[in-house]
Order: structure tokens, then C-alpha cells, then sequence
């Protein structure tokens, strides 16, 4: 069976079409922002610098989660 060369370009047609339809992305879903009222903090001058930080920024301060980061949270927990 011999295919004739309009209904080749055809099939040729849809094919690149399927293939440029199905690779191209959709939009993906936003996932639901977390927001958190706790933050490490990178503070290199000590305990007592990272108390005054927080301080001034009316956080509290959780202490030294590892050298120097200090975990400080919201005062409105």
C-alpha cells in the first residue's frame, strides 16, 4: 500500500503538533506559602550580641542553635 504524500504531510502535521502540545509545560500549582515567626540568625559576635539584636528587633532570643546561630523567635507567639 503506497501512502500518498498530501496525507503523509498530514500525519506528519499532527504528530509535531501532538509532541510540541504535550511537551510543552502547564502552569504548576503554587504550594501554600509557610510562614514561620522563628528565624536562625547568624550572629558571629556572641550570646550577648545576639540577645541585643533580638532586643532591638523585639525578638526573643532561644539561644545557640549551633556556633554562631542563634535561634530567635516572635514575641507574638
Amino acid at each position: 500500500m503506497m501512502v500518498q504524500g498530501s496525507s503523509l504531510c498530514v500525519l506528519l502535521v499532527v504528530l509535531i503538533g501532538a509532541l510540541l502540545v504535550k511537551s510543552e509545560p502547564g502552569p504548576r500549582p503554587r504550594p501554600t506559602p509557610i510562614y514561620s515567626n522563628q528565624f536562625a540568625v547568624h550572629v558571629p559576635d556572641g550570646p550577648e550580641a545576639a540577645a541585643e539584636v533580638a532586643a532591638k528587633y523585639g525578638f526573643d532570643n532561644y539561644g545557640q542553635v549551633s556556633p554562631p546561630i542563634f535561634l530567635l523567635s516572635s514575641l507574638n507567639d
